[in-house]
């Protein structure tokens, strides 16, 4: 069984090379912030800060080339989530909601825009979010009402997004809207708006499971920034969106490997301590029954995530489906192995701010975020039926 997920053969040198130095590093750097529940966004921002001044966000973007619009290395994306996700739900945040909000400039931006953003966003001093779900429009993206206006002096961007990562804190915002008079998904359109604008308003921040800094904002009548607002070109945001989750998923199924190897750890340690009818329960063959299902669900899951990110590197025809195959097993086993983590511990399992009690609240989320359980098998429904 692979004991760690660069046992497993889709990683160069580099990555090995650099990913022990950056699990060191999480755990050095990050320990402070393991039982942070932050969704203020407060901590989550001195982690991104301190990602960047540390130099490790540039290894999440093409940042040597950013003027190339090159996919990042998404087998190192997906290993620095898990080490993050290891290390704290607060620290994967950090990490996670800012590079979602880089991608479609990453990914889509012309050469100028990347050329202005990436630099920024690898020195953590400027922090995007990411606004593209609605009241009425989560999963169905091609349902979303707010619209981007053109005007003589710009764009105009009106309407309401909520799930908005860094709602409030945010230096700027990636905003998807429809242009009105265009037709269905043609409508859609990227554009930036600057974070500190006054008719940016911050309606509510939500409390959720787990810190994940999250809220609705509303845009009235909001101007997009003066220089270059839009992103790949008028009708292109519905193409950026699902391009950039689809990039996006891999790294959601590595956070959730993380989740289940720490409760794995903190489980398998509890068990050699804890003692039940004269000797330590992992001597009982129903416990050992247990670490077996868990490490397996593992396994599998790395398995699972790490294939979606190898193909999406090397260009995979596969890659979409692999990577809602990732997210939808690694999501579900995580789940599983949390579970069986609190079950393990007995009564401390419940108590509030157990490291696994914690988990057991931060990994829910993971089945309904970035595209449910339930749209990731549709996904994968169509890619089976080429529909």
């Amino acid at each position: 069984m692979a004991q760690t997920s660069l046992d497993l053969p889709f990683f160069s040198e580099a990555h090995r090379r650099l990913v022990p130095a950056f699990r060191d590093w999480t755990r050095r750097e990050l320990g402070p912030y393991e039982d942070s529940e932050g969704g203020d966004g407060a901590d989550a921002k001195l982690i991104f800060q301190k990602l960047g001044q540390d130099g490790w966000l540039r290894h999440s973007v093409d940042a040597a080339g950013n003027a190339t619009g090159r996919a990042p290395d998404l087998r190192m994306v997906c290993l620095m989530r898990e080490a993050l996700a290891y290390s704290s739900a607060m620290a994967d945040v950090a990490f996670s909601e800012p590079w979602l909000a880089i991608l479609p400039l990453a990914l889509c931006g012309s050469i100028e825009q990347r050329l202005h953003y990436v630099p920024r966003y690898c020195s953590g001093s400027q922090l995007l979010a990411f606004a593209l779900s609605e009241p009425e429009a989560g999963s169905d993206v091609a349902a979303i009402a707010a619209t981007v206006t053109a005007t003589h002096t710009g764009f105009v961007v009106d309407g309401t997004k909520t799930w908005t990562s860094n709602s409030g804190l945010a230096d700027g915002y990636v905003v998807f809207g429809r242009m009105p008079a265009q037709p269905g998904k043609a409508a859609i359109t990227a554009v930036l708006v600057d974070g500190s604008r006054p008719e940016v308003i911050l309606e509510r921040r939500l409390r959720v499971l787990s810190p994940h800094t999250v809220g609705t904002l509303a845009f009235r009548a909001c101007p997009a920034t003066d220089h270059e607002p839009v992103i790949g070109g008028i009708g292109g945001g519905f193409q950026i969106a699902m391009r950039a989750l689809e990039v996006f998923r891999p790294t959601v199924a590595a956070a959730c490997v993380g989740f289940a190897r720490r409760a794995f750890d903190e489980a398998l340690a509890r068990c050699k301590e804890r003692r039940a009818f004269g000797r330590s329960i992992a001597e009982h063959q129903i416990i050992q029954a247990k670490l077996a299902d868990m490490a397996t669900r593992i396994n599998a899951a790395s398995m699972l995530t790490y294939l979606a990110a190898w193909g999406s590197d090397t260009g995979s025809q596969e890659a979409g489906a692999n990577a809602s195959v990732a997210k939808l097993f690694a999501s579900e086993a995580a789940g599983a192995v949390v579970d069986e983590a609190v079950q393990i511990f007995g009564g401390m399992g419940v108590v509030t701010g157990t490291v696994v009690e914690r988990l057991y609240r931060h990994v829910r989320a993971f089945r309904i975020f970035d595209g449910t359980s339930e749209i990731q098998k549709l996904i994968i429904a169509k890619h089976l039926l080429n529909t």
